[in-house]
């Protein structure tokens, strides 16, 4: 008879434990307050998210709300004890005020299938003087000026750098993607070559600037262009 309430209690506590046994899904901070900041600066975190449960967790999911933004997580099983990083970051262009977002981090967690962080914090008004860097990005534009570097020395536009026309290919995985990409030569012959060259390998916002640096100075004279002090 002892024997069998041993065998059954043995039994009993090895049911319980199979039942307790689950993945946890934890984070260090749920909720980061990045105090006060200015109009259109661009808030960052790192989470730390962590299975402190004894079975692997898989994160199925990361959501974010409006003006918030996550990088992919660099693994979404997690074994007992391990840990895994979630980037995030928030636009506060239009916003004003304190301000909350929220991220939801959805997962195998039986007891908290969706775990909820925050990015709060006070976002004021910038100065007339200020502009965002996501507004900097929209008006972004790389000028080139595809002469030769002796020609390029003796006058050119204001903000221009010089890739002669034999060397654009060498350049071509340096330059930025997804921003507006303007060419000019001397008088717009090889600008179109070139405009073409990168639409073809990947830059659609490539533009030749026509009737190159010649029209430009028939139309404007000498407004943002800069000479050697020869000249």
């Amino acid at each position: 008879m002892k024997k069998v309430v041993v065998l059954t209690l043995i039994a009993v506590v090895a049911l319980g434990a199979t039942l307790v046994a689950a993945p946890k899904i934890a984070v260090d901070n749920a909720v980061y307050d990045f105090g006060t900041v200015l109009e259109g600066v661009f808030v960052t975190h790192s989470f730390l998210l962590s299975n402190v449960g004894d079975e692997p967790l898989t994160i199925t999911s990361v959501r974010v709300a409006c003006g918030c933004t996550a990088t992919a997580l660099s693994k979404t099983n997690l074994a007992p004890g391990e840990s895994v990083d979630l980037e995030a970051s928030l636009d506060t262009s239009h916003y004003g005020g304190r301000i909350s977002k929220s991220i939801y981090v959805e997962s195998s967690d039986p007891e908290d299938a969706r775990l909820t962080l925050r990015l709060t914090g006070v976002v004021t008004q910038p100065e007339p003087y200020h502009i965002t860097i996501s507004d900097f990005n929209y008006l972004f534009y790389l000028l080139i000026d595809l002469r030769i570097p002796e020609t390029y020395a003796t006058s050119h536009l204001m903000g221009a750098v010089n890739i002669p026309l034999a060397e654009l290919n060498d350049w071509v995985s340096r330059l930025p993607e997804g921003v507006l990409i303007i060419l000019y030569d001397q008088d717009g012959t090889q600008s179109d070559l070139a405009a073409q060259v990168l639409k073809d390998k990947g830059f659609p916002d490539a533009k030749s600037l026509m009737g190159g640096f010649d029209e430009w100075i028939n139309v404007y004279k000498d407004k943002f262009t800069i000479y050697t002090a020869d000249d």
